[in-house]
């Protein structure tokens, strides 16, 4: 379960509560100039390992049968906080929160969205984690490249 911490890194914090028990151990985690690592940018990780934290929220917080992160947080970190001004999108705490059609209804997923191209979409409608990486740091875009993927090729094919 989380806990509260004091004069702890968040980086052995995240690794010790969440990384150890998902068994992700090839993590870099970028931060500031005093070596802090930011808590909403520079995580890097394998696609494998993005997967874990996908199939987590997916799960509720549970790995293994173990509650890793409280249930409460993971439906409260999904539910809108923020909504972008086109009111195409909303964001939870660190988590997109969009829609997709699939066969003329709406498909809620929730997605972390990286800098560069690195994504997971999580559907629960179709028990289902995404992972997408790609190395286009300089082109903003992508990020909703990355969506017209899941809605075309993804969602496509697991719909039936």
């Amino acid at each position: 379960m989380l806990h509260r911490t004091t004069n702890r890194r968040l980086d052995d914090f995240a690794r010790e509560v969440l990384f150890e028990p998902l068994g992700i151990a090839d993590t870099a985690w970028n931060g500031f100039s005093n070596g802090i690592p930011a808590a909403s940018a520079g995580l890097r990780l394998r696609p494998r390992d993005m997967a874990k934290l996908g199939q987590l929220v997916l799960n509720r917080g549970q790995w293994n049968g173990r509650q890793i992160i409280p249930e409460t947080w993971i439906r409260d970190s999904s539910l809108p906080q923020i909504g972008r001004p086109d009111g195409i999108y909303f964001y939870g705490y660190q988590w997109w929160l969009g829609r997709s059609l699939v066969d003329k209804r709406e498909v809620p997923w929730v997605a972390a969205m990286g800098r560069g191209g690195q994504h997971i979409f999580v559907v629960p409608e179709f028990d289902l984690v995404v992972v997408l990486t790609a190395g286009l740091y300089d082109n903003l875009a992508l990020a909703w490249v990355a969506v017209d993927i899941l809605n075309r090729y993804v969602l496509a094919a697991v719909r039936n």
